[in-house]
């Protein structure tokens, strides 16, 4: 729902925010501005009595995200290198930020780095906001050549991550 234009403002304002909430929300207990929504898988997580009541308190919405949804957000995750860093829990996040194009509340930096790349919005909770997009990359040690897999492919010398800045 956008409001209508007023003779004020030359813009249109949205009137309702959907947040998706990673367990740092609830593990720090700040409550982001918007409609929470978060996925069983971080419910999941929730171990600590604290936790589980803000969950609660904050009244979060918890649902499942669509298969294509989370389709999307591996393939995305696979082009940043970020992959293997994420948990079950952080896919299902950042599908179901997709599906509702919301804002991503987190403090983790391999999720944050993932949304930037799927054009997502980041509210981060207790830790500073990552600076830039990143993609991980292997790099040969012997010949220096990016490659994907484990040992590369011209010479056979094991993969070493970087980071390369994407800006």
């Amino acid at each position: 729902m956008v409001r209508e234009k007023s003779k004020y403002y030359n813009f249109q304002e949205p009137l309702h925010v959907y947040v998706v909430a990673d367990a740092s929300v609830f593990i720090w207990g700040k409550k982001p501005a918007g409609e929470l929504i978060t996925v069983p898988a971080v419910v999941a997580e929730l171990k600590d009595l604290r936790s589980k009541s803000m969950l609660h308190i904050f009244e979060a919405r918890v649902e499942s995200p669509t298969r294509q949804a989370l389709k999307a957000v591996k393939n995305a995750a696979a082009k940043t290198g970020d992959l293997r860093a994420l948990s079950f829990a952080d896919l299902e996040v950042l599908a179901k930020a997709l599906e509702y194009k919301a804002v991503l509340a987190t403090d983790d930096y391999a999720l944050q780095n993932v949304a930037l790349h799927l054009g997502l919005k980041i509210e981060p909770i207790g830790q500073p906001r990552i600076k830039r997009k990143l993609k991980h990359v292997q790099r040969c040690q012997g010949c220096g050549k990016s490659f994907e897999g484990e040992a590369c492919p011209d010479c056979g010398t094991p993969a070493r991550k970087r980071k390369r800045c994407i800006k």
